[in-house]
């Protein structure tokens, strides 16, 4: 019996491996054949039936259990298994299906007395996958519940600052109240200065106001009546020589 050439006495409706699977299978069966032996193999070696029958569930046992923390002498079935995993109990599953694909009796189930049927069966190697696959779950989800915890006491410090807002003005907001009541003459120019600066800033909102639908038009019409207003009242201060330093301001103005 060679190691590509399994048992038959599977069921028929069982469907059989591509040969892409089978090579992973033989993959497996060669590395925990080499530890069950003590030997080295070639890759494609055939393993007879004399040698795969030397396979046990305690030797399988051994094997995972180095797989699972690095020392085959250890009882991961009865002891306690330590974290990290190294193997899953997924993989731990696959090395179980890949031996079993080639054992002569692979359709019988392993009886502890006679020592016969398909060891990859034994109670023993189920109850130690099952094993890992529980101390694997309760350690993944230990650690999600760390993870949602974490971002639950940063989510709970973070302080958002708040999103700044534009105010624009209504479009009933004109000057009513005459500047040339409370400005003094000799402080003209830095209320012209001022002025101006509005004039530019409501000129920028009129340009792009300019470029909205029909229903935006009454608002721009609003801002050039606001705008005449403004001017209409720095004509009122009179005519005052700016300082030296009036045209800065005035470029100033004209870039906001």
């Amino acid at each position: 019996m060679s190691a590509t050439s399994p048992a038959t006495d599977q069921d028929a409706s069982v469907k059989t491996p591509k040969a892409s699977q089978i090579n992973r299978y033989q993959r497996v069966l060669h590395e925990y054949m080499e530890n069950n032996l003590s030997k080295a193999f070639p890759l494609n070696y055939q393993f007879t039936e004399e040698e795969l029958s030397t396979v046990t569930p305690e030797s399988i046992l051994r094997w995972m259990n180095k797989k699972i923390c690095g020392d085959a002498n250890a009882d991961m079935l009865h002891g306690e298994i330590p974290l990290p995993v190294r193997c899953s109990h997924h993989v731990l599953d696959f090395y179980k299906k890949s031996i079993s694909y080639f054992m002569p009796n692979k359709g019988q189930v392993w009886d502890p007395e006679t020592k016969r049927g398909n060891p990859t069966r034994s109670k023993d190697i189920n109850n130690l996958i099952k094993k890992v696959k529980e101390v694997g779950d309760t350690a993944e989800g230990e650690q999600k519940k760390r993870k949602r915890d974490t971002i639950s006491t940063e989510t709970a410090t973070l302080t958002i600052p708040p999103v700044p807002q534009l105010t624009l003005p209504s479009a009933q907001s004109t000057i009513t109240v005459p500047l040339t009541a409370a400005v003094d003459p000799h402080n003209a120019v830095p209320v012209q200065n001022v002025l101006r600066r509005l004039v530019a800033q409501n000129s920028q909102f009129i340009e792009l106001f300019g470029t909205f639908s029909e229903t935006m038009k009454q608002f721009q019409t609003n801002l050039r009546i606001n705008n005449q207003q403004i001017l209409a009242e720095i004509n009122a201060l009179g005519s005052v020589a700016p300082p030296s330093n009036a045209k800065e301001g005035d470029d100033l103005g004209a870039s906001i």
